[in-house]
């Protein structure tokens, strides 16, 4: 079985790729991974790590059940499910993208439900979705933020990150040597066949896609296993979502903060939590008052921490962006 994409010449200009992960198409193909693996199938091990967490934390949750009575039945183990769970968004995060789900027009969603009858059997609830009743509409979105915020917020961090890379790459390779040369480096899940500007990839059931000029989005997927996904329905934009290949974390590195900011003041931004006094920080590092003024003048004017006068006393608070940087340092997610 394979995949076949056709390019026409301004096709290639119009390949674009996506910088940062596309929520709901994590989303639900994190639900295909919920499942047991099929057999001669390992998903990485980070995967495996986040199935065995998420299946343990959905257990004690009243999301779990919703998972499996309304969100599982939606996208079953098969070659298909509907097309209006994964809008075309661009780089829209979840909420826009709910948006966009929920005012799916009324028609769109009784055919795409329709043909998941025919393959898969309709949900339980899919009579209310095919008339786009409201109340199943906001149910399933609550389902569906529910369902995020317990199994991917988790590891959306580390997801973003290494979707970056991936665009960072494939960037990279496109302002080096074009758009073909972008398609060529997509080995080894598609194979890019210049002579007939034809994109090839293993797939569950023959499919051709004709781009006609409107161009190709590429979405890596953190949870995309095995073979690339397309759309079903052809007059939607078209898109390719890829696997990622997993890449291990960098160790972490407890000196790395020192080696950006200089150990004075490394010491001195980890001192400062919330409304953390001169004081505080002296008793903490033993740096001077003096030295202490001088240095989070620098972290302040970098939007590292704030500081407030009162009464002859100056406090700091640490920003998000102070945060991020400390975090990011000193600690990996699990």
């Amino acid at each position: 079985m394979r995949l076949r994409i056709f390019f026409e010449p301004e096709d290639l200009e119009r390949t674009r790729v996506s910088m940062r992960p596309d929520a709901l198409w994590e989303l639900v193909l994190s639900l295909h991974r919920l499942r047991r693996p099929r057999p001669g199938l390992s998903p990485p091990a980070d995967v495996v790590r986040w199935r065995t967490d998420t299946l343990g934390g959905l257990s004690a949750r009243p999301v779990g059940a919703a998972v499996g009575r309304c969100l599982l039945p939606l996208v079953p183990a098969s070659s298909y499910w509907p097309d209006f769970l994964t809008p075309h968004t661009g780089p829209a995060g979840l909420e826009p993208a709910l948006d966009t789900v929920l005012s799916t027009p009324r028609a769109q969603i009784r055919r795409e439900l329709d043909r998941l009858t025919d393959r898969s059997g309709a949900p339980s609830w899919g009579a209310d979705l095919a008339v786009a009743d409201s109340g199943a509409l906001t149910l399933l979105g609550d389902h569906l933020r529910s369902y995020f915020s317990a199994a991917l917020a988790p590891r959306w961090a580390d997801i973003s990150r290494q979707v970056s890379i991936e665009h960072t790459r494939l960037a990279g390779v496109a302002a080096s040597g074009g758009p073909g040369e972008l398609l060529a480096s997509l080995r080894p899940f598609a194979v890019w066949h210049p002579d007939d500007r034809m994109l090839q990839a293993r797939y569950p059931v023959p499919w051709d896609v004709r781009l006609d000029g409107r161009g190709l989005h590429l979405i890596p997927s953190w949870f995309c296993a095995a073979t690339p996904v397309v759309l079903v329905d052809d007059s939607l934009p078209p898109v390719l979502v890829y696997p990622l290949t997993h890449q291990p974390l960098p160790a972490a590195d407890p000196t790395a903060l020192a080696r950006l900011l200089g150990p004075t003041r490394a010491r001195i931004l980890i001192a400062i939590t919330v409304a953390t006094p001169t004081a505080t920080i002296h008793g903490q590092t033993g740096i001077s008052p003096s030295q202490i003024s001088r240095h989070t003048a620098v972290l302040a004017a970098n939007d590292l921490i704030l500081q407030a006068r009162h009464a002859g006393r100056t406090f700091y608070t640490r920003t998000p962006l102070g945060d991020a940087l400390i975090t990011s340092s000193t600690s990996r997610p699990t």
